[in-house]
Parts: C-alpha cells; structure tokens; sequence
C-alpha cells in the first residue's frame, strides 16, 4: 500500500474535519475520499490533489508532502503518468464517453477479466483524442499509472516491433528487458508479472494489426486497455468495441466554434454549417479548417468556405503544419500495402465509380473483377475503415476519401479505360433489369427486339430477389441512365434497354415519376436511331406510366405514337392493348367518341385473339364512359361482362384492375356494399399473388369507401393500415395522406388533419410536384 492514504487521513484528523465535511469544501466525493485513504485508489490526479489541498487548507509544505505521498508506491518507485494531454477543446463524442466510462465501470465487476475496449474508425476520426479523454476521466480509478504507447501503425515511418513495444513498456515500468531482447515470450512474461495486483491503465495507440496488440495485453483484472486502431482488430477476442463515425452537424459546428470562437461562428452560421460539411464532420478536417481560419484573422467563414467548395482543391486546402487529411489516407494505405496490396489498388481506382453507393456487383464490373475478387477487396478495405458498409454487400465512402481516389484514379487511368469501366456498369444494369422483366412481364415484341446476352451473366435469381436488389441500386440505376443519355451513341442505345427493361419494375413500385422521366429520355434516344421497335416499346411504357401519373394528355400522345409505329401492328395482342389504354386516356379527358372508337377497336382484337384480360379491360372503359354520359344500364352490363371475363384469368395484376375501377365506379355511383366486395376480392388476389403495393391500394380504397358511407373510424383504420404499406412510395403515400387528411378532419381532429396534409404536401414540392394548392383545397 502506499501511504497516501495515511496521510490524507492524518491532514483530515488535524483540520478536524469528516469525510462528508471535507468532501462539501473540496467537492471530491465521499466515496472518493473513502477510496483513497483506504488505499483502494491510492495515486489521485492533480486536479483532485488540488481540490483536496484548497479544501483541507494546506499551507505549500503541506501540499508538497501529500503530493508527493499520491506519486510514491511501496518500494518507493514513481508511479508513471504517461498520458498525453487532454485537448483543451474537446467536444462532443458525449455518448461514446459515457459508453466507454461504463464499461470500465462494469469490468471492474468482473474478476479475472482486463477490461479491454478497442476505438477503430477512419484516419482523422478523432479516436486517439477520445482515447486519451476517457483515459483522463478513468485515471482515478489505475492508482499504480498509465501508460500509453504509440504503436506507430499508421504514419510516417514503420509500425513498432512487439519487441520494441514490450521493451518501451517494461522500461516504463522500471523492469530490466529479457537477456535476449528477441525473446518475446520472456518480455511478455515480465511485463505481465509486474502489472500482477496493480490497477493500471494501458492506452495502446495506433495499432496496425490485432498480432501486435496481443503480446501488450496484461494478464491482472486489475488493469485496464484502451486500444486505438484504424483497423477493427475482430480477432481479439472479449473486447469491447467502438467504431467511430464522425461528427453530427452539431457537434462539428461546437468543435469549430471552441476553435475559432463562439461569436465568429454565430455571425455566420450558414458558411460555418457548410465547411462542417464539406469537411464531412471529420475531426481532423475540422481541426485544420479552424487551424488555418486561426492563422487567417482576416478571413471570413465564408472566404474558407469558398476555397473548400472545389472537389478539385478541398485536399489542399485541408492541410497545414503536420495536419493534412490526403498524408492521413495515404497512411492507411501504406500501412496496408503489403498485406493487401490488390485491396489498395482496387481501392485506387474506386473514382471509376460514378455513383454514390457502391454495390458489390457493381464493384466487381467498375474494377473488372470477379464477384469474390472484389468482395475481398471491398471487406478488407472497411476493415481498414476505408470504406463504410452501411448494408450488406453495400459500400460508401467519406466525401474526402471520395475526393482522394477521384485523384488516384484520374492518375492510374485514361479515358478509354473510364469510358470501359462505365459500359460495363450499364451492361450490368441492363442484365439485371431486362432478367426481371423476363421473370415478369415478357412479350412477343420485347422477345424478339432484346438478345439473349443481355441477361447471359446474370446469377439464377426470383423476381422477388431481383426486385430487392434494383431497390436497393434503383437511384445509381436512374442516375447512370441520365449520364448514359448524354453520352456517346454506344451509351445511348445502352440507355434505352435498360428503361425498356426497368419498366415494369418501376410500375410494380409505383415509381410512375420515374417511369416518365426516364421514359422521356429513352424515347428521345430511340428516335434518334431511327429504331421502330425501340420507339413502340418505349412508348406504349411511357403512356402507361403517364396514365398511372394522371398526366393523361402525354399518355395519349405516347400511345398513338406508339400505335403509329408500322411494327406494332405485326404485334396483334400489343396493339389490342394499346388502343384499350388509348381508349381509357381519351375517356379521362372527356373525348368519349374517340375514347368508345378506340376501345371497341381493342376489344374486337382481343376477341379475335381469345385475350380474355384485355376484353375485360376494354369493356370497363366503355363502362365508365356509359356511366359518365348517363347510361346506367350500359354502364352495369358492361361492368358485369367485364367482371365475368376477369374471373376466368389467372394474371392477378389483370384481375385487380378490373375490379378496382370497377370498385371504384360502384363507389361514385353510391353502391357501396357492391364497392366493398370487390376491393376486398382485389386485397385477397393481390395478398395471395405476395402484391404488397397491390394489398395497400386495395386497403385504401376499403378505406375511401367507408369514408364514403360515413364509417369514419373504419375508414381511418383501413388509411392508417394502407399508410404503413406504402411509406417511401411518394406517390402513393401522398394520396393516402390526403384521404387520411380528410377522413380525420370529418372526424373532428382538426390538428392530425393538418399534419397529414403537410406531409403530403411536402412529398409533392419535394418531387417537383405542384399540387399544395390542389391539396391544401381538399381538406
């Protein structure tokens, strides 16, 4: 035991003062006092030497003689301090400094376990700052010191040897190295014994692999290990592990302001805000943005602002001194070059990828590797913490580590290279996308226009396994197409097959904004060509999704081009359909001659084709526009021969919509338990075909209609069932917002109703839709 604690209790005694008198003057604990003059903490920090020196009023004699008490162990040896300073203007991290402190805490409750707790994160994450942070705050509880190692694992010059490492270590610990210096087992065994009873606390910083770490572990439960690394060190077992990430806007914009000043940052938040994020909340960016703003009294947040918003200049910039973000990546990839040498090239040429997320088969097809090759390289490199993996074989990266591989990879390759790298990409994405429309939706036209090698490489896959990876890709998808269209003629025509191959997909996740945008682009590109069959295909799908926006006059349009095109013809079944869709956009916009022509023109080619679907579909379009212009009993004859037809197909999608519109105009005519009978057959048929979007449109007309008949409380019931299905589908969940909105808003909650219209509101502004007045007007 030391004699600190005697001492302690010897100036208490004389001041005449308790443990709970002395800890309300100095503001140390009771618990802390009882610890140290007991012996169980037997080193306090400075700061609580001072606090009980000022509380006990110990003249400078006194204050020495108890310092030197808390510095002497039993053989009368200094006890090590070796931590480095606190930064004096640490901030944030609050909850990982709470984690951490507990888990120390909770290890101190676990006999014969160190507890061990290893800090992983990207270079110039912060971890080295919060280690040595909570390794000030657990001081107190390692009387016998702390020690801390730089493991050199990443930086200038090479990592530390474990010899190396255990001859630092034991030398701080006043121990003599082994005889033969190479003599690890030896070192490791004389560490071990001299850390045997003692509470210290060992800070390992830096370290380059989990091999080196290993040997530097103590064997008491009384110590404590806190390990940096900017690799995740998985094969240490019994560690608990924090993974950094960096800064939240709010935060980085308290770290800037202890830097550079609270009141030059509220002056000008905005610029403040924006070098937070073009520093991408990543300490060290931030701690150079407020280095160089400190050294440039004379610039403003805004004229730092404006040199960081340069993709071109923003590593530059990011520089001064010692610090400099592009020195801290190249650290990580030096440290990694031996043992991951393919990892470090593929990461290099990443900037090929022009997206944001990067999937692993995309990957592979921009690095022109196989799909194992790449996963290795992929999972090495967030090992290395190079890379984030917010999902299953899915990757992204720190906007400055985007920018450092935009540069080696403008380096390492030329055009013709980049231009290879993006066909192959969109020849993935158009085997992917044209492999689902053959699971789906295949007809004679897309048969004979596509080719077999499109699809030749792609895995043996469902639909439904299909569907969840294009939504996972479906943005890089949509943004490659864009780039694609801008490109040269070999791109183009690329762009076209894969819309023509995403069409249906789009249609099956009600991505009908999409379906015309991307529509518009392939229909421009395939007249361009000169290419009838692309240009049918493109727009018959065009006027579809269209006609789902409501935007009926385009639709129109689309189909009669595409009816237009000499090839449809050959397609008898195609152009039944098409004048059947013709006909329901000319109904919608009032010009009913032309729509019955149209319809009837359909409904005698798919008689002749035996197309039973397509009958049914044309027959209730000749049923709503009876119903519009007042012939009810042409109305219900057509509607019930459509229904008749209907039941005899096996195409759950065909089926639906016959009998939601058929729903529908039951609904508007007041014949609602007729109405609900066929919505709730269209739930079934979509539940037993796994149509999720199919089960939500058909709850939501459930609802409607109970609206409609003034069952309010089931009408909100069915809306807030449809509501939980369709989330993250704009389209769908806007209008299902505003039936919702109205429903509420009958019911007396006025407040819920206008939380639900804004909602839907600010889905429309978001997607460029101007609907809020037309909303605003519905409730």
């Amino acid at each position: 035991m030391s004699d600190f604690g005697p001492v302690l209790r010897g100036f208490r005694k004389a001041a005449g003062l308790s443990r709970e008198r002395l800890a309300d003057v100095s503001g140390v604990s009771v618990e802390g006092i009882k610890l140290l003059e007991t012996g169980r903490r037997r080193h306090p920090r400075p700061a609580t030497l001072k606090l009980l020196g000022d509380g006990l009023a110990l003249s400078e004699v006194e204050r020495a003689e108890l310092v030197a008490a808390g510095a002497r162990t039993k053989a009368g040896a200094e006890v090590p301090r070796q931590l480095p300073d606190d930064l004096a203007d640490f901030s944030g991290r609050e909850r990982q400094v709470a984690a951490l402190v507990r888990a120390f805490a909770a290890g101190e409750k676990r006999p014969g376990v160190v507890m061990t707790s290893a800090i992983a994160g990207m270079g110039g994450i912060g971890k080295t700052a919060l280690a040595v942070h909570v390794a000030h705050r657990l001081a107190d509880r390692y009387p016998d010191g702390q020690l801390y190692l730089n493991l050199r694992g990443f930086g200038p010059g090479r990592p530390l040897t474990v010899e190396e490492a255990l001859g630092r270590l034991t030398q701080s610990l006043g121990l003599r190295g082994p005889d033969d210096p190479h003599d690890v087992d030896e070192a490791a065994s004389r560490y071990r014994s001299a850390l045997a009873g003692r509470r210290v606390l060992v800070l390992l910083d830096n370290a380059v692999s989990a091999a080196q770490v290993a040997p530097l572990l103590p064997g008491a439960s009384t110590c404590g290990v806190l390990i940096t690394s900017r690799r995740t060190l998985s094969s240490l077992p019994g560690v608990a592990r924090v993974a950094l990430e960096v800064l939240p806007d709010q935060e980085a914009l308290e770290m800037l302001a202890t830097m550079v000043g609270a009141a030059r940052v509220a002056e000008d938040r905005a610029s403040a805000l924006s070098i937070v994020r073009l520093c991408g909340g990543l300490p060290l960016a931030l701690r150079i943005a407020g280095a160089r703003l400190a050294d440039e009294p004379s610039w403003s947040l805004a004229d730092l602002n404006g040199r960081l918003d340069s993709d071109r200049r923003r590593l530059d910039e990011l520089s001064i001194a010692d610090l400099d973000v592009r020195a801290g990546i190249e650290f990580s990839l030096s440290a990694a070059a031996e043992r991951d040498a393919r990892a470090v090239g593929a990461f290099r040429l990443l900037g090929l990828h022009e997206g944001e997320e990067l999937d692993l088969r995309v990957a592979a097809a921009v690095l022109d590797l196989s799909v194992p090759e790449a996963d290795h390289c992929l999972e090495r490199l967030v090992d290395l913490h190079l890379l984030e993996s917010p999902a299953p074989q899915r990757y992204r990266m720190h906007d400055l580590i985007r920018s450092f591989v935009d540069e080696t990879t403008a380096e390492l390759t030329d055009e013709a290279a980049r231009d290879a790298a993006r066909l192959r990409v969109l020849r993935l994405y158009l085997a992917m996308t044209w492999r689902s429309r053959t699971l789906w939706f295949v007809t004679p036209m897309t048969d004979d226009w596509s080719e077999p090698g499109w699809t030749a490489d792609v895995p043996e896959s469902s639909l439904e396994e299909l569907h969840v990876w294009l939504d996972e890709e479906i943005d890089e998808i949509i943004a490659a197409i864009r780039r694609a269209a801008t490109g040269p003629p070999e791109e183009q025509a690329m762009a076209v097959r894969i819309v023509v191959g995403l069409m249906p997909y789009l249609h099956a996740r009600r991505r009908y904004s999409d379906g015309v945008a991307l529509g518009a682009i392939a229909l421009a590109a395939a007249q361009s060509f000169r290419d009838p069959r692309a240009t049918a295909l493109v727009a018959f799908d065009l006027a579809q999704h269209c006609g789902a926006a409501g935007r009926y006059p385009l639709a129109a349009e689309h189909m009669t081009t595409a009816l237009a095109v000499p090839a449809t013809v050959k397609y008898e079944e195609m152009a039944a359909e098409g004048q059947v869709f013709l006909g329901e956009y000319l109904a919608e916009l009032g010009r009913y001659e032309e729509a019955i022509a149209s319809a009837d023109r359909g409904i005698a080619g798919a008689v002749r084709l035996g197309d039973l679907a397509v009958e049914a579909d044309g027959r209730v379009i000749l049923g709503i526009i009876a119903g519009r212009q007042g012939r009810p009993s042409a109305r219900d004859h057509e509607f019930e021969r459509a229904v008749e037809l209907v039941h005899k197909v096996g195409d759950a999608n065909a089926r639906r919509w016959v009998l939601g519109t058929v729903g529908t105009a039951y609904r508007e005519s007041g014949r609602f338990d007729e109405s609900l009978a066929l919505f709730e057959e269209c739930r079934t048929t979509a539940l037993a075909a796994g149509d999720t979007f199919g089960v939500a449109e058909a709850v939501e007309d459930l609802g409607r209609t109970e609206f409609a008949r003034g069952h309010l409380d089931r009408a909100e019931q069915h809306l807030t069932s449809a509501l939980e299905m369709v989330r993250g589908t704009w389209q769908s969940e806007a209008r299902v917002r505003e039936h919702l909105a109205r429903v509420l808003q009958a019911m007396g909650r006025p407040a819920e109703a206008a939380a639900q219209l804004s909602s839907a509101q600010d889905l429309a502004a978001r997607h460029g839709v101007t609907r809020v007045e037309e909303l605003r007007s519905n409730v």
